[in-house]
């Protein structure tokens, strides 16, 4: 029990830090790294599919409490997108850069996907625009950091603990 809320606490911290001091430094032309995905993605491939859903609900939870118009959607998203890539993390294969950049730009496009059809309320004009000009930009630059920090976690040893 100490490691699962020690885990999760470890990345949802990394993920507020990354997002507020981090992101506007390494921004380029207004895009930036979503590290709140990035270290979803780290947690749910180190620890499973309970700390990820745990873990992506409560940055949803706090990422919702800032637009009560669509509370709850970034916790929905979240929490299915841990579940789902705690579940698939015996399946991948861990150590290839390529590999793990294309989990974390595929999971930043599956939230944002979400995200963007309710918000728009499935009409096309509201998303197709936000989704070519964000989130495919973020998409990529968000695997770029991703592989950093999944390298760097596998450097400490926290990709390497199993349940």
């Amino acid at each position: 029990m100490r490691y699962f809320l020690r885990t999760t606490l470890i990345w949802i911290m990394v993920a507020f830090i990354g997002d507020t001091m981090i992101s506007p430094m390494i921004s380029i032309r207004g895009v930036s790294p979503d590290f709140s995905l990035i270290s979803l993605v780290v947690l749910s491939l180190a620890a499973g599919p309970m700390p990820g859903t745990v873990g992506g609900f409560l940055l949803g939870l706090v990422q919702d409490l800032s637009n009560p118009a669509l509370l709850g959607l970034h916790a929905l998203c979240k929490c299915t997108l841990g579940f789902s890539l705690g579940s698939l993390r015996s399946r991948l294969v861990h150590g290839l850069p390529v590999v793990e950049g294309v989990v974390v730009a595929l999971a930043v496009l599956a939230h944002d996907l979400v995200f963007l059809l309710v918000q728009s309320r499935f009409v096309d004009e509201g998303f197709l625009r936000p989704f070519l000009t964000q989130s495919l930009p973020v998409a990529l630059y968000s695997g770029i950091a991703g592989v950093l920090i999944i390298r760097l976690a596998d450097m400490w040893g926290i990709m390497g603990q199993e349940d």
